[in-house]
């Protein structure tokens, strides 16, 4: 297991990150994404979404639950569990197809089913907060597991 740690002190730092990141992906994969609300998930799939040479409009599914974009290297299916969770057997039918697979508040899936995705690549995007654990204004750090 790889793990990259990076800085990121603007949304598009973030989206940077993610973008080099999908850049070098050569093959489908399952990716989770946690942090707290704001942290950036959404701006790190946009980024992400942008390295797979994907075309369409990134927004964040959380109503939808999933978007599906087809103009980039693979199939991008982007999922947020933060209101709705999807079953194992949906993200299965999005691997067996060949997709990357990005969801976001992954963590949630454990927590309504009990069990955890195999996830191939994990980003956790957290605040940086000072000597008073005050958060600092647009910064934030991004730990990548990445098991490929």
């Amino acid at each position: 297991m790889k793990i990259i740690k990076k800085v990121s002190n603007s949304p598009e730092e973030t989206f940077d990150i993610a973008f080099e990141l999908a850049s070098r992906i050569n093959n489908p994969c399952l990716i989770g994404l946690t942090g707290e609300m704001g942290t950036g998930k959404t701006c790190f799939a946009k980024g992400f979404a942008e390295g797979l040479g994907v075309k369409e409009l990134i927004t964040s599914p959380t109503f939808l639950g999933i978007s599906e974009s087809y103009s980039g290297r693979f199939p991008f299916i982007h999922m947020d569990f933060y209101k709705k969770v999807v079953l194992r057997n949906l993200i299965e039918h999005f691997q067996k197809n060949k997709s990357i697979v990005l969801i976001e508040w992954v963590d949630n899936f454990e927590a309504v089913f009990k069990e955890k995705l195999n996830l191939e690549i994990n980003v956790l995007i957290q605040y940086l907060k000072d000597k008073e654990g005050l958060i600092l204004e647009n910064k934030r750090e991004i730990i990548i597991e990445n098991s490929l």
